[in-house]
């Protein structure tokens, strides 16, 4: 799996960003989704600046992981509008919505508990993060089937991540198209899983 570089919003806390470089990476399999996101920062002390939830002993589904560090995968099914959002948090907690269109129609996957997915590697040292989540493809299909689709193959997948640190949040993707920091952008999900 290559990793692609995520860039942080333009012209937001430019300082800041200089001291961190996001990337990630996803492989589509038969029986799974693998995704993947790297924060490497440039000094020990930049590093010790974000702020990373402590990892629970029992993961679970959580709203709003947004607010702090956390990754996300866009999956959107090949010409239909719809499209999955999944997020996790360091803390390995997650979360995992369809929307039937751009930012419209949002409802959590059912999902059973065989379904869920997880956090299958973490490694950390003084100025590196990496972690790595496998989403079962019969959940991904569950997905889709929310909002009766039946999606048989996927667009270019968007990669984000939202970094926050003791000064400030900053917002990561392969590509910001719009005026504002929007992971749900369409034209920024150019990421290939099945050429990477």
């Amino acid at each position: 799996m290559k990793l692609a570089p995520l860039f942080a919003f333009p012209f937001l806390h430019e300082a800041y960003v200089k001291q961190y470089r996001v990337s990630a990476g996803a492989h589509v399999a038969t029986s799974q989704i693998e995704i993947r996101f790297r924060i490497e920062a440039q000094t020990i002390a930049a590093f010790e600046a974000i702020l990373l939830p402590a990892v629970h002993p029992k993961p679970s589904r959580k709203d709003e992981l947004w607010k702090s560090t956390c990754f996300e995968c866009f999956l959107p099914g090949k010409n239909v509008p719809t499209y999955l959002e999944f997020n996790a948090s360091p803390s390995g907690d997650w979360n995992w919505y369809s929307f039937q269109d751009y930012r419209s129609g949002m409802k959590p996957v059912p999902l059973t508990s065989r379904l869920e997915p997880k956090a299958v590697s973490m490694s950390k040292s003084e100025k590196d993060l990496e972690v790595t989540w496998v989403l079962p493809m019969s959940g991904v299909v569950q997905g889709f089937a929310s909002h009766g689709e039946s999606v048989q193959a996927f667009d270019p997948f968007g990669l984000s991540v939202v970094l926050q640190t003791k000064e400030v949040t900053t917002y990561w993707a392969l590509a910001h198209d719009g005026i504002k920091p929007d992971f749900h952008t369409r034209t920024s999900f150019r990421y290939d899983p099945f050429r990477n």
